[in-house]
């Protein structure tokens, strides 16, 4: 055998070996994205329960107001919910719409940023769902007229009722002072970076990471 022929053989080797790692690599993207489809799926499922629960808690609260109709505390109080919850569901379809929309056949760039998208989404939600705070006592003027058949805040003095609406400031406040915070660039708080991972989930939280890192390759 010349060094023409091996030359030739090796080059022929050379060609099949570059063939057999394109197929692989191809054969590796295609499982990489059925296992992320396969996640992509099952958030917007999570999502689907999610609206569903909000969706009964308005359909609830509106059928109370419906039936007792006043202008007493527990009312008012489902009232106040019912709108918290309505964003609650708006979130929801929202967050379906936009994973729904994600194709990871698209470039990296752009799946990255559709992801990116949704988590924005979803802590938008959050600080809107959060300013919910001031208004702990619906949830418990609401409580006592469903159980007991209470209106609470006609029995309540107004020493009482005072001390309630200065916690329901604070509360409030704080809230504001969480809402102002929760950015990206303060990510390196141990606080702020829970609750990034937190609101966007474990799921969406895998993917982000995922694409992130082979973003930055």
């Amino acid at each position: 055998m010349n060094l023409e022929q091996m030359q030739s053989m090796w080059q022929a080797h050379s060609e099949k070996l570059d063939e057999s790692m394109s197929l692989n690599k191809k054969l590796l993207q295609k499982i990489q994205a059925e296992g992320n489809k396969s996640e992509l799926n099952k958030l917007i499922l999570t999502r689907a329960i999610e609206g569903i629960v909000f969706f009964c808690i308005v359909l609830s609260l509106g059928t109370y107001m419906a039936s007792s109709w006043s202008l007493t505390a527990p009312v008012v109080s489902a009232f106040v919910l019912n709108v918290f919850a309505v964003v609650g569901l708006a979130g929801s379809i929202g967050q379906i719409a936009l994973l729904s929309k994600i194709d990871f056949s698209k470039p990296m760039k752009e799946i990255l940023n559709d992801l990116i998208a949704v988590r924005t989404h979803s802590l938008n939600v959050f600080k809107l769902l959060i300013l919910s705070a001031p208004f702990y006592m619906a949830y418990v003027f609401l409580g006592y007229d469903l159980f007991f058949g209470v209106d609470l805040f006609s029995l309540m003095s107004a020493n009482t009722a005072i001390r309630f609406s200065v916690v329901g400031v604070i509360f409030g406040a704080l809230a504001v002072l969480l809402v102002y915070k929760l950015k990206p660039e303060n990510r390196t708080n141990k606080l702020i970076a829970w609750l990034y991972q937190e609101i966007s989930g474990r799921r969406l939280t895998h993917l982000l990471d995922q694409f992130e890192s082979m973003d930055k390759e």
